[in-house]
């Protein structure tokens, strides 16, 4: 079976590429060559690695068309794609920065799901990568919150546009997930962000790929349209 994962760079990326390719051929886009090609090279499963900048149409079209033509069309699509900010109030975010996040984090979504659908037939199943900034409102985040909210819509509605066919559409929603960015600030700060849920601590990237590749499984074949929180408990 062949999966595509747009965005698979970073710890989320990686982890849900190698879930799915001990049962997929992958192919995996992002903006880091080096880094997808050391992905690739992890394991003996049947990765192909295609360099990008998903706000791209062409190329991100070109990508998904040539790994459907190798594969046979789709059966899994994982978009991942996102680009944050810095916490700041509305009045002073900048208004180029918030058009940089939205067409990142959900105009290159919503084109993704558009060049998939495509490629698609029943039985195919696509799972966008949200936020419970998507669920909620987060002080200081407009930019990305706006974005994720709408990633959430697109996956709602796409789901009632494509359920007579057959193909499914759902969502995650992470929460505080051990990534580059929050290691790097050292384990007090990991600490009081894992404390913010009543788990009192942050998720793993696996434990977003693992959620993942369980949406886009044949035991999820009644999930239609949700969007599935994976928060440690944050949003409820």
């Amino acid at each position: 079976m062949s999966a595509v994962v747009v965005g698979a760079n970073g710890l989320i990326g990686n982890a849900v590429t190698l879930s799915l390719a001990r049962s997929h051929a992958v192919w995996v886009l992002g903006r880091d060559a080096a880094a997808l090609e050391r992905l690739a090279s992890s394991t003996s499963a049947r990765i192909t690695a295609v360099a990008l900048d998903a706000t791209d149409d062409a190329a991100l079209e070109a990508a998904i068309a040539q790994a459907a033509e190798a594969e046979g069309g789709l059966r899994v699509a994982v978009n991942n794609v996102g680009l944050s900010h810095r916490p700041t109030p509305l009045t002073e975010l900048d208004l180029e920065q918030f058009d940089r996040v939205i067409a990142t984090t959900l105009r290159a979504v919503a084109a993704a799901m558009k060049f998939e659908l495509g490629h698609m037939s029943a039985g195919a199943a696509i799972v966008n990568v949200a936020s419970s900034a998507g669920l909620s409102g987060t002080p200081g985040m407009s930019a990305y919150a706006a974005a994720k909210h709408g990633v959430v819509g697109l996956t709602r509605t796409a789901a009632i546009d494509y359920g007579e066919q057959g193909i499914r559409v759902n969502a995650v929603a992470p929460g505080p997930i051990e990534s580059g960015p929050i290691m790097a600030l050292g384990p007090e700060v990991r600490e009081r962000v894992g404390g913010y849920t009543p788990l009192r601590r942050m998720g793993s990237a696996q434990e977003v790929a693992n959620a993942v590749t369980w949406l886009a499984s044949p035991q999820a074949g009644y999930v239609m349209g949700t969007t599935l929180s994976v928060d440690g408990g944050k949003t409820a």
